[in-house]
């Protein structure tokens, strides 16, 4: 009793902390001085380059999302149902455009195609905008396509092939196995694209969110800034009731099946592993060349000493984030593995609702439902930045947790429980030392997330805090270009070093197991 009553505790905090604030500021938008009031949202049918801005973030937002899943699901097949050589160096490599921050990557193809020249032009627009967002979102569908196959029962292909050969199993049994993974993979990119505002911003396309931005920042006119936000709200609501239905038809289990299908690829090794490179080369290696040529030894030094105050900054929010990610995903991963509350449906669509929205509707929100004189405490700290981390990167820690304690066998609980020992024992002795991996990795990922993340630092930062990505932005605006490069290389860098201590790490624990 007191753990439901404690788990029931836990998702009214999420929830309050997270959807109080967005409500409150949908309910901001019906009010004015006389009352309840449509008044405000006349000024969405009156401002004829609204619309030109939407259909522009929605054009983007297909585009990206198509080319993302047709190319990412094919890599996911690739990686996971072949010999191909050196799967998981691939797979590691291209999470790296996803965990550098998007306008990075957006500077270095500047810094190696200029402005004037004809890659320029192309650059700067529809296309380099799409070019760039394809290249940071490309991981999403690989790692859902990975996912979603080693769900897929072997022994289903395993029959195929009795009748046919594996190009058949492939097409008419893989394939439709994994279709749902094609639509996860659509939906999640393109609300992720149509919310980006960092790389438009850079490479001046005029989309949706910055107008709302602009209103809010540039004019401090908070109702019509709000207004602009509804839209992109209502689209979140519409995709996660598609993703509702979607998981109601076929539910994503998170169990995987240990050994699953191999399809021979022994002729065709050799000129996928020189496409990969290539691909590889293609949205890693130009930009970082770019951004190497631009910077210079001397170039970093300096840029460091500089950096050095939001640098340090932004490593203490990164690390407090991270701990609070850690504890509040475990719990959140616990109530919705185990199922023992009946709110955890509505922890569940809370988290995913607060990741997929936009970064500059959550910061809105936030700024307006902490701003107040009783709240003070929050709104002038660096709480309110933690807090806005804590919304945005929940859902991912509470996933990768999910995963690894949905693969521990119900029994060794069970068999617990039967001996006398309590829940916060099983919890202490059993759950966490068998969790201890994904703790670490959801660590590690919530750290690079609110390493790289902006825009809501941008927005609910109280005066005088600055942040590495706020810096690097503000040098953007009217830095030299030379230490625009090495601040971004910087960034690369603070990405890179924990991720390459996760690989260390499990590359490590997989020798003292073999050694064993």
């Amino acid at each position: 009793m007191t753990q439901r009553y404690a788990s029931y505790g836990f998702i009214g905090i999420v929830v309050a902390l997270g959807l109080l604030p967005v409500l409150s500021m949908v309910a901001h938008t019906f009010y004015d001085a006389y009352g309840v009031t449509l008044s405000h949202y006349k000024v969405l049918f009156t401002q004829p380059s609204l619309a030109g801005s939407f259909f522009h973030s929605l054009g983007l937002g297909v585009f990206v999302a198509t080319l993302t899943t047709l190319v990412g699901t094919s890599l996911g097949i690739l990686f996971s149902k072949t010999t191909l050589l050196y799967r998981t160096v691939w797979v590691l490599l291209l999470l790296i455009p996803l965990l550098i921050p998007p306008y990075v990557l957006a500077y270095g193809w500047y810094t190696l195609v200029g402005r004037e020249s004809m890659l320029g032009h192309f650059l700067f627009g529809f296309w380099g905008s799409a070019w760039v967002l394809f290249c940071v979102y490309l991981p999403i569908p690989v790692l859902l396509t990975i996912l979603f196959l080693r769900q897929i029962n072997p022994k289903l292909e395993e029959a195929g092939l009795l009748i046919c050969s594996w190009y058949g199993v492939l097409w008419h049994i893989t394939l439709p196995l994994v279709k749902p993974a094609l639509y996860f993979s659509f939906l999640l990119v393109f609300i992720l694209t149509v919310s980006e505002l960092s790389v438009a911003n850079f490479l001046h396309f005029d989309i949706f969110p910055m107008q709302s931005f602009i209103q809010f920042s540039a004019f401090y006119d908070f109702t019509t800034a709000t207004v602009y936000a509804m839209p992109l709200l209502v689209i979140v609501l519409v995709l996660l009731a598609i993703v509702a239905i979607l998981l109601k038809q076929r539910p994503l289990a998170l169990k995987s099946y240990r050994y699953p299908l191999i399809f021979p690829f022994k002729r065709m090794q050799f000129p996928f592993l020189i496409a990969i490179v290539l691909l590889l080369v293609l949205i890693i290696g130009f930009p970082l060349w770019g951004l190497l040529v631009q910077s210079s030894l001397p170039d970093f030094i300096q840029a460091l000493k500089q950096a050095l105050s939001p640098l340090t900054h932004s490593l203490v929010y990164a690390t407090v984030g991270a701990l609070l990610l850690v504890i509040f995903g475990f719990f959140s991963a616990t109530i919705l593995v185990y199922e023992k509350s009946k709110g955890w449906q509505l922890l569940d669509f809370t988290l995913l609702f607060l990741f997929i929205l936009s970064s500059t509707v959550l910061g809105i929100a936030l700024i307006l439902f902490w701003n107040t004189p009783y709240t003070n405490f929050i709104y002038t700290t660096p709480l309110i930045i933690l807090l806005g981390y804590l919304s945005k990167t929940l859902f991912l820690s509470t996933k990768i947790i999910q995963i690894k304690l949905s693969q521990i066998p119900l029994s060794f609980l069970e068999m617990a429980a039967l001996t006398g020992a309590s829940y916060r024992q099983i919890v202490s002795f059993i759950v966490l030392p068998l969790a201890k991996d994904a703790l670490f990795i959801s660590g590690i990922i919530g750290f690079i997330f609110i390493l790289r993340e902006s825009t809501i630092t941008m927005l609910v930062a109280p005066a005088g805090t600055s942040t590495l990505p706020l810096y690097i932005l503000t040098q953007m605006a009217n830095g030299k270009p030379s230490t625009i490069a090495s601040l971004c290389l910087l960034m690369i860098l603070m990405v890179l070093i924990p991720l390459a201590a996760l690989v260390y790490y499990f590359k490590r624990k997989k020798v003292h197991h073999d050694s064993m």
